[in-house]
């Protein structure tokens, strides 16, 4: 009796949240206004079909994240991320002759996201670059480009050469909740440098144009093949190579630093997966896979550009076969499925909606198509994100096509910049399935 009662509550709780996200600006529902017969009806049985897409590469440059790491996601497989970077400095770096060289060591900075076990090492090696880092142009002519690539820069895909040889190989365990993590890098590197710059004469060390170009093209930061810990985000602009010296001032040495940073705008996160062996491994670019294929799940994945695309067979049929309906309110609500984010796998905060059509490639966005997640922190079963479709959906119902212009669900802000993700429920999930809520008005002849 005890077990029912529970059951009996936790269900009257949902249907109040529920019933609580109504929109207050809507007409009433189910309400017959004076003896007119106008009535307004709400309905959340419209069906909607999703699939998950692959997108092709995509900008990961300009995120402000350096991303770091691997893991093994149970359901999309091997994730792995790495980071190209240009080094510059403010000001020149010319050390006396009575200075002297202590150490140099990659300072970052994290940012708190992470996906993954953070209890596992990480072994993270550095390269030298030896490539120029020169960002690619959008492709001139008539060709249909994706929202998510749309401009010149580097893409997720975008490669350089650089030494086989690492620089320095840092094992650390990623702690995401405190500030930094620090790797030595080898004195004879450290030193080289260090000496460099004290007969440098002016030319490298305080001309950011021949060392980048000249001297340091660029440092890569991969993870190495044999760690599957986690991926663990760091803020691009706090990361530094430091070289600590000690310095004459008045006859007496002192401690001081000197600290090469990034070159805005050539930093940019590689990030490759393996899906071998999961429900996806057959999926390519711009295709699709029915939910009904893949355990009535679709996905969305920042960074290896997993999107959900959604179909809405029959809104269009309904309201052009009733010319006495009005839509006056329509919401979309996705459920990430219970249990899939664990605290260490968390799903994206904000979702995105973008129009597309046959080709799969996102195109543009809209009014009311950002949203961010709701959590139930008490029972743990109600978490959702909830767009407003009414504006999207009113342009598609009064347009001159036969059908609703599929949507993309892609993760918000910035796709290059994490690589969380999230399960959705489909049609046929039960509670927590997708539900499109729809008010609309009858009006009598």
């Amino acid at each position: 009796m005890r077990g029912r009662f529970i059951f009996f509550m936790i269900l009257m709780i949902a249907a109040v949240l529920e019933w609580s996200c109504e929109d207050p600006n809507t007409l009433a529902v189910s309400k017959v206004f004076s003896n007119n017969n106008l009535q307004t009806i709400y309905s959340d049985t419209f069906s909607v079909a999703t699939s998950t897409v692959q997108l092709d590469t995509f900008l990961t440059n300009g995120t402000g994240t350096v991303l770091l790491g691997r893991y093994q996601d149970p359901e999309l497989g091997m994730i792995s991320a790495s980071s190209y970077l240009q080094l510059s400095y403010g000001a020149s770096f010319l050390p006396s002759f009575q200075s002297y060289f202590d150490s140099m060591v990659l300072v970052m900075y994290y940012n708190k996201t992470f996906s993954g076990d953070t209890t596992q090492t990480l072994k993270i090696n550095g390269y030298q670059v030896t490539d120029y880092i020169v960002p690619r142009n959008v492709p001139v002519g008539n060709i249909k480009l994706s929202a998510l690539g749309a401009y010149s820069g580097f893409f997720s895909s975008t490669k350089f050469t650089y030494s086989p040889t690492p620089i320095f190989s840092g094992t650390v365990k990623m702690f995401p909740h405190r500030d930094t993590v620090t790797i030595r890098l080898p004195d004879s590197f450290g030193a080289k440098w260090f000496s460099k710059a004290q007969n440098d004469s002016g030319r490298i060390f305080s001309n950011s144009s021949i060392f980048s170009n000249a001297f340091f093209r660029g440092l890569y930061l991969e993870p190495d093949a044999s760690s599957t810990a986690c991926v663990a985000g760091f803020t691009a602009n706090k990361l530094r190579l430091r070289i600590y010296y000690r310095r004459m001032v008045n006859g007496l040495l002192k401690n001081a630093h000197a600290d090469f940073t990034i070159n805005n705008g050539y930093q940019f996160n590689h990030i490759m997966y393996d899906r071998t062996g999961t429900s996806l491994s057959a999926l390519q670019p711009y295709h699709a896979i029915s939910s009904t294929l893949t355990g009535n799940t679709s996905y969305v994945q920042a960074g290896t550009g997993l999107v959900t695309r959604l179909d809405f067979p029959s809104v269009k049929s309904f309201f052009a076969g009733n010319p006495n309906v009005m839509l006056n309110g329509a919401y979309l609500v996705m459920y990430p499925e219970p249990g899939s984010f664990p605290k260490n796998l968390l799903p994206p905060t904000q979702l995105e909606l973008f129009s597309t059509d046959a080709t799969n490639i996102p195109t543009n966005t809209f009014t009311g198509a950002t949203t961010s997640i709701v959590y139930d922190y008490i029972l743990g079963i109600n978490t959702f994100y909830s767009f407003s479709l009414y504006s999207y959906l009113f342009t598609q119902v009064k347009n001159n096509t036969n059908y609703i212009a599929p949507l993309l669900v892609v993760p918000g802000g910035s796709v290059g910049g994490s690589v969380q993700r999230t399960y959705l429920g489909d049609k046929y999930k039960g509670y927590n399935r997708i539900k499109l809520q729809l008010y609309y008005t009858h009006v009598p002849n």
